[in-house]
């Protein structure tokens, strides 16, 4: 038996799932506005409570850490 698909497609193995996704440009440039508006707020959070000593110290650690 043979198998066929439409121009542009390939064609499924018998019994396999197939999953149909569609990006929509406008849902891309919703999620990168929203995703920038995270980053404004934590900007402004970051600014309103600087890190402190201790907080940098940990991260240090960590940073020295995952470079091992």
């Amino acid at each position: 038996m043979a198998i066929s698909a439409p121009a542009g497609h390939a064609a499924a193995a018998p019994g396999a799932t197939t999953i149909k996704v569609q990006a929509s440009t406008g849902d891309g440039a919703r999620a990168l506005a929203e995703r920038e508006l995270r980053f404004v707020d934590l900007k402004v959070a970051m600014a309103a409570n600087p890190p402190d000593e201790s907080y940098r110290a940990e991260l240090a650690d960590w940073e020295s850490q995952a470079g091992s």
